[in-house]
């Protein structure tokens, strides 16, 4: 599974320039989780396609301002009634996971939604939109939010299939 980027970094007032479908623009400004978006009409399933200490891209690395280290790369799947709805993917530095928040050192095949709704130490910094192609299929639109906890970066980028 890959997402690739093909479109550069928008701001929330770009994107609407670029992006008239209003069932589209619906997902990616999404404030709340995905996951309970999916689950409200649907039968939720999630699937993680990796999870491992790894070394990402450099624009990983840029979006929450650390340099380039071993870091958590987590790529998982979430389905709605069978059907693969969002790709997506976390960065988690090593810090982050052990002094930001632990619980994300160990969240396994729960969905990460379910711990940055549930608690107030969550902090969204920013988010960006960009188009994606999806194992090189059409170009379908995502998102990157960068979120602090405790002071520690990382970032999820949800591509919408």
């Amino acid at each position: 599974m890959h997402a690739k980027r093909i479109s550069k970094w928008l701001s929330e007032s770009e994107l609407k320039i670029h992006l008239n479908d209003q069932s589209i623009l619906q997902w990616l400004l999404e404030d709340g989780s995905i996951t309970q978006k999916i689950s409200a009409d649907g039968a939720f399933k999630l699937e993680v396609l990796q999870d491992r200490i790894r070394l990402a891209s450099l624009d990983d690395y840029r979006a929450i301002n650390v340099f380039p280290q071993p870091i958590r790369v987590r790529e998982v799947r979430l389905f709605k009634d069978n059907k693969a709805v969002v790709f997506a993917k976390s960065v988690i530095p090593f810090l982050t996971s052990r002094y930001g928040y632990p619980e994300l050192g160990a969240i396994g095949g729960k969905p990460l939604g379910e711990l940055i709704f549930q608690s107030e130490l969550f902090i969204k910094q920013s988010c960006k939109f960009a188009k994606f192609t999806f194992n090189k299929k059409d170009a379908v639109w995502g998102r990157r939010t960068n979120y602090l906890v405790n002071e520690y970066p990382f970032s999820i980028m949800e591509v919408f299939l």
